[in-house]
């Protein structure tokens, strides 16, 4: 598609649009700046090396879009009189906040007479740590009522305020006061109701008339409160953390009684950090936090302008926020003037002195020269244990017998309704079974499979070679079975998306195997990731994500005894897919790791995921992206050798078509003495049987009739490839072994 020549109005906040527009060279070209004249105007448009021009009449016939980045005109500015000169002639204006709602009502009408698109930026929604606190509130909102909000802010950036709190709440309709205060002091107090939810604003009302837009003491911090604790943003760039509610029920009377207790959410961390902010100055928020969350209105301002995007809605949504804005801006009145005021820089050294001068107490400086320190790799889990919380081995088997009775009765049922498995008197060979059914060839072996495991399990007679049926297993049958899964699956061991993944699976089961439903499709359906994002977040995959991430951090404690002048922490990730893993080693590298230079490699067979990787990890400035495909060689694909002192893969590996050759593979990308984390199922899950069953590849397990391999074949594997070390966690016994599947941590040998 052609790009979309632009203007940018106004050189001084407008700047960080001419940034912006400069990160999407492809869907735009910047190709002017409408302003006063000014020196700052005149080195702008060198700088950029674009024409500057003083009025609307200069600007050019074919310009499409505008960026009026001025006050508008009931804030006393000339906005609103540039964005309508521009409507006026059919070029396309987004208008960055705050604008009065009568202003943009103007607009939006020229903009309609003209066929031309109107509509405002900021900036503020689109922040790492905004996007995510609003992700966050949206999720909790769905799960309980919300009953308070608690937002402080200054009055500079009160508009995109309402544009967050837009975001999160069901309804910011109506706003009304039911009591203000208008103390002479750094805030003002609202209370009163934001769409029918108590609300309290604590707004810092002041104003440097010497420096109107640069004197505020804070931007956002919200706190949404429920009845299981308070969501917080601790700053428009800071942290999203959740607080539980302190709640100790009333059997627990006794500190025995708290100290072994195993209530769920008295197992939950007290403060979770959601989202930890990277460190980052103001100079590098400025000039490319601000730039790139700039970036994603110009984007879906393209999609407003080509009809990718529902002009109506988005309009409404801008009137909405405008008004309750304007009405907000009212009851907290005119700021105080501080023509006085004056920045006073303070460094954080200061700070980090006196709390250095201040010992830990035992336990915790205990605490933490363990964790910092810790190279004992057989204890990974202990980190992971929190994730448990109230889950018990009870808990997983009895989970793990309604799996397989649900499965195996959908299996029955689906094979008898093909004409399979009818006679408990006569018996049928695997051959006799496969003809009878509407089976493509590359699912006979998994077809096979279930029928070895419907006589392990006694849900079938097999006797020389030979399946006898059983009674007929009716749909009701089926319907119930799963049922019972979802009690005792539904948020007690997981999201209620996996078990809707795996009964479409089911319901669908007939389809997947005479090939008129891709298994893909139902796992990303319409290309959509929440099944994915499900299924490899469930509690075996986060405690098993969260072991590895400890793992790592181990090995770097490992390498820092071994070789203390290597300085480079290089990690490889393989087929990360969603990143389920990577979202739990980054936060920890980028927080514990701090005297190694880091290098991380994101890779997928998909560049699907690569790309998504890309903007979600933008944070992370070590971070390197690459399609791998593991049944190609890795030379070839620009791993080099020994170029890794870490290689991660979860639940990748064991879809090679060889093996053992693509071990070999990552062993050589490996330094000596270098570590591969990887996580594999070891035994034949049911739900899988029916799901990625569907996906695996068809290889030596042809013949061995499994579709996972067992812990002793992998050992076996492991001992061929000369792995100096193997470590397989959690251990036997664990809670979590019923769902079959190992971490494991093995070393590559140590020679050259």
């Amino acid at each position: 598609m052609k790009k979309i020549k632009t203007i940018v109005c106004g050189s001084s906040f407008g700047q960080f649009y001419m940034e912006a527009l400069q990160l999407l060279p492809e869907e735009f070209e910047f190709v002017g700046l409408l302003a006063q004249g000014s020196e700052r105007s005149r080195k702008c448009a060198r700088y950029h090396g674009i024409a500057l021009y003083t009025e609307v009449s200069e600007v050019p016939a074919d310009v499409e879009l505008a960026c009026v980045v001025l006050r508008s005109g009931i804030l006393g500015g000339k906005g609103t009189e540039v964005s309508l000169a521009l409507l006026e002639r059919g070029i396309h204006v987004i208008h960055e906040q705050p604008i009065h709602h009568k202003d943009m009502a103007l607009c939006l009408k020229k903009a309609n007479e003209k066929k031309a698109v109107f509509s405002t930026g900021n900036l503020y929604v689109h922040l790492p740590a905004v996007k995510r606190f609003i992700a966050c509130a949206k999720a909790l909102a769905e799960k309980q009522k919300i009953l308070y909000v608690d937002a402080a802010f200054a009055s500079q950036v009160s508009y995109p305020m309402m544009h967050i709190l837009l975001e999160v709440l069901p309804s910011i309709r109506p706003w009304q006061t039911k009591e203000a205060s208008h103390a002479d002091g750094p805030f003002q107090v609202l209370t009163g109701t934001l769409g029918k939810i108590p609300t309290i604003f604590r707004v810092n009302n002041e104003v440097n008339p010497n420096d109107p837009d640069n004197y505020l003491r804070l931007l956002h911090n919200v706190v949404i409160g429920s009845e299981a604790g308070n969501l917080c943003l601790s700053d428009t760039h800071g942290d999203v953390i959740w607080r539980p509610r302190l709640h100790v029920p009333d059997h627990l009377s006794m500190m025995s009684d708290i100290a072994g207790a195993e209530v769920d959410y008295m197992l939950e961390n007290s403060n979770e950090v959601l989202w930890s902010s990277p460190p980052a100055s103001y100079k590098k928020i400025l000039s490319q936090y601000w730039p790139h969350a700039i970036k994603q209105d110009l984007l879906t301002m393209k999609q407003l302008i080509n009809g990718q995007f529902n002009v109506t809605m988005k309009v409404q949504q801008e009137l909405l926020c405008s008004r309750q804005w304007q009405e907000i801006s009212s009851a907290f009145g005119y700021p105080s003037l501080r023509p006085d005021a004056s920045h006073q820089p303070l460094s954080a050294r200061v700070f980090k002195e006196v709390v250095a001068k201040i010992p830990d107490d035992p336990f915790m400086e205990k605490r933490r020269l363990e964790d910092e320190g810790n190279t004992d790799l057989s204890t990974c889990t202990e980190f992971a244990d929190q994730e448990l919380g109230a889950i018990d081995a009870n808990k997983v088997t009895l989970f793990a017998a309604r799996i397989k009775e649900a499965v195996f009765s959908t299996i029955i049922h689906t094979l008898q309704k093909q004409g399979a498995l009818l006679d408990p008197e006569k018996g049928q060979s695997k051959s006799a079974i496969l003809a009878t059914l509407d089976l493509l060839p590359r699912h006979e072996y998994l077809v096979t499979r279930w029928l070895d495991l419907l006589a392990e399990n006694n849900y079938l007679k097999s006797n020389n070679n030979l399946y006898y049926g059983c009674g007929p297993v009716a749909g009701e049958t089926v319907s119930a079975a799963w049922k019972t899964v979802r009690e005792v699956w539904d948020n007690k061991l997981g999201s209620p998306l996996t078990m809707d993944y795996i009964v479409q699976n089911a319901e669908n089961l007939p389809q997947l195997m005479n090939g008129q439903i891709d298994p893909v499709w139902l796992m990303f359906p319409e290309g959509k990731m929440d099944y994915a994002n499900s299924c490899y977040r469930d509690v075996l995959a986060r405690y098993l994500n969260k072991t590895m991430s400890e793992a790592v951090l181990r090995i770097s404690a490992i390498q820092k005894k071994e070789k203390p002048d290597e300085k480079k922490l290089r990690i490889v990730e393989i087929g990360a897919g969603t990143g389920a893993t990577t979202d739990e080693v980054l936060p920890r590298l980028r927080e514990k790791v701090r005297d190694l230079e880091l290098s991380y490699c994101f890779t997928d067979v998909s560049n699907y995921f690569v790309v998504a990787a890309r903007n979600k990890y933008q944070d992370y400035p070590w971070m390197k992206y690459q399609v791998v495909d593991i049944d190609t060689d890795f030379q070839e694909q620009n791993l080099e050798l020994n170029s890794a002192e870490i290689m991660i893969a979860a639940g990748v590996i064991d879809n090679s078509y060889d093996l053992e050759k693509t071990l070999h593979g990552l062993m050589k990308v490996l330094v000596p003495g270098g570590w591969l984390i990887m996580t594999e199922p070891i035994v034949d899950f049911p739900q899988m049987l029916i799901s990625q069953g569907f996906m695996r590849p068809v290889d030596d397990r042809e013949i061995t009739e499994t579709i996972f391999r067992p812990i002793k074949v992998w050992q076996e594997i492991f001992k061929k490839i000369g792995a100096a070390e193997v470590i397989t966690l959690p251990e036997d016994r664990h809670p979590l072994d019923p769902l079959g599947q190992k971490l494991f941590i093995v070393r590559n040998s140590l020679a050259e």
